[in-house]
């Protein structure tokens, strides 16, 4: 590990989704200027400003270090699964392209969609996927909710892209 490598461990919650995808707690201004240097050209942010901990400014700082800046504040008490789809399809597009850092007040709200990302856009076995998310934390009753609420939706969409190839193939043979 680099020493600019070992800075961004050091950011609270740290984790590596793949080479375009990083996930952390609130990063301070100087970890910021290590995400910038480290080649992440995007950051979003799922907390609100008035989260704990939060960064003053980090709007005004991203732009200033030529980061491009996203905040979609996911609520903590009634988080909504059409919102957290929202930020699954965002991040999902945007690392085609882009290294994108995501992050919230404790990596917390941001885990748990990671824990879907990982399953359904990655194709990570659930136990290593929940694995990976206990590593931050252990959802309550109500982030439990919102990933089975979800699940059920991305699942839905999986079964109707796979009977969609499925009818294709069959005309194609017919």
């Amino acid at each position: 590990m680099n020493e600019l490598e070992t800075e961004l461990s050091h950011i609270a919650n740290f984790q590596f989704v793949h080479e375009h995808l990083f996930t952390s707690g609130q990063p301070t201004a100087e970890q910021l200027q290590y995400i910038k240097e480290y080649g992440v050209d995007t950051v979003i942010n799922l907390a609100f400003n008035d989260a704990k901990p939060h960064l003053v400014h980090e709007d005004k700082i991203c732009v200033e270090l030529g980061l491009n800046y996203i905040q979609i504040p996911i609520s903590w008490d009634t988080p909504a699964d059409d919102q957290c789809l929202f930020v699954l399809d965002m991040i999902a597009h945007l690392v085609q392209e882009k290294m994108v850092w995501v992050h919230c007040a404790k990596n917390m709200r941001v885990s748990s969609l990671m824990y879907l990302y990982r399953q359904y856009f990655m194709d990570i076995d659930m136990p290593t996927a929940q694995e990976l998310m206990h590593e931050i934390w252990e959802p309550n009753e109500t982030w439990t909710g919102l990933i089975h609420a979800v699940s059920l939706q991305l699942q839905g969409r999986k079964s109707t892209i796979d009977l969609q190839h499925s009818l294709m193939n069959a005309d194609h043979f017919a």
